[in-house]
């Protein structure tokens, strides 16, 4: 990564998962878009990496940053020392902004070279396309802890059948009552890389994973008027995509910035 695109990365360290506008998306949705950036920290580098990203997390504020980054970090998988930091939501036209916000800022890319970027050994970055209209998203019932993120990775010419399944479902789920304070979730794509959907589901705490109620396909067997008919929905949907990838991706204070005005 040469000096300027460092400089920028890390002026952006988006968002699945994530901090939103307390909305339930009715009339006013948010801004269609997120950002990811993930950090990898060298080998015996993640304490230093972990301190590094938050003091300069600071600094940014300290510089007027406009965006309010948080910070996640992975709880399965082998690969559990990489720092995420996520932000949403936002226009395209708000990147050009964010950018000649940076331009104008050297010192805090500066900062990030100087004190951050000696612990990283990999970067990823990706933007998001959110999917407001077929989710329902609500702070109410949080504040949200863990995000859990089931990935789905598209096969080549499926993404129309997907989408299709995806929003019938989430129409019936939405219109017919599954959609509440205990039943909330985002739908958002990748922009760049494979092609990837995911569904993003917000919990306070591992309790509130443990849900002894009727499960999905049951709801939709009783508002499609059989089971032939909603295990045909989902087996469309399921049909579409090649391999699923399941994250739960747990929010980090210490690493997240105020989103106090």
């Amino acid at each position: 990564m040469n000096m300027k695109s460092m400089k920028y990365a890390l002026s952006i360290l988006a968002t699945l998962f994530f901090t939103a506008p307390v909305v339930t998306l009715a009339d006013d949705a948010p801004p269609p878009l997120a950002e990811m950036w993930t950090l990898s920290p060298k080998a015996d580098h993640g304490s230093e990496l972990w301190k590094a990203l938050g003091e300069h997390l600071a600094f940014r504020a300290e510089h007027g940053d406009p965006r309010a980054w948080q910070g996640y970090t992975p709880l399965l998988g082998d690969d559990l020392s990489r720092l995420g930091a996520r932000y949403c939501c936002f226009n395209w036209a708000d990147v050009d902004a964010y950018r000649e916000w940076s331009d104008n800022n050297p010192q805090v890319g500066e900062h990030f070279r100087d004190n951050v970027a000696p612990h990283v050994e990999k970067t990823e970055h990706y933007f998001e396309k959110l999917d407001w209209g077929n989710s329902h998203w609500t702070t109410e019932h949080g504040p949200y802890k863990l995000f859990a993120v089931t990935e789905f990775k598209i096969k080549p010419g499926h993404a129309a059948d997907f989408d299709i399944a995806r929003e019938k479902m989430s129409q019936i789920a939405l219109n017919q009552g599954w959609a509440s304070d205990s039943h909330v979730w985002l739908w958002s794509s990748t922009i760049g890389g494979e092609a990837n959907e995911s569904i993003i589901i917000p919990h306070r705490n591992f309790a509130s994973m443990d849900r002894e109620e009727e499960s999905f396909f049951q709801f939709l067997s009783r508002h499609m008027d059989s089971e032939d008919a909603a295990r045909e929905l989902m087996q469309k949907f399921s049909n579409a995509s090649s391999d699923t990838y399941y994250q739960i991706w747990e929010h980090q204070e210490e690493i997240s910035m105020s989103t106090e005005e």
